[in-house]
């Protein structure tokens, strides 16, 4: 391969291993600190990294769901 040339499976696999590490890392706090704000970030961070392997057609059924219900 040119070093030129940008693998786009290296680069998918990055992006999902830092997606995969916020997530872990916003979890951690979420645990550790109890704090509805840090279980938010969380919630935000596993979304993003859902997104990431979502068609766009499921992330748009997603976003209608982004309230707190009664």
């Amino acid at each position: 391969m040119s070093d030129n040339v940008v693998s786009l499976d290296a680069h998918r696999q990055a992006t999902a291993d830092e997606l995969w590490r916020d997530y872990q890392a916003a979890f951690a706090r979420a645990h550790e600190t109890m704090h509805v704000r840090d279980g938010i970030a969380a919630g935000k961070a596993w979304r993003r990294w859902l997104d990431a392997f979502m068609a766009e057609d499921q992330r748009r059924m997603l976003d209608g769901a982004d309230g707190v219900r009664p």
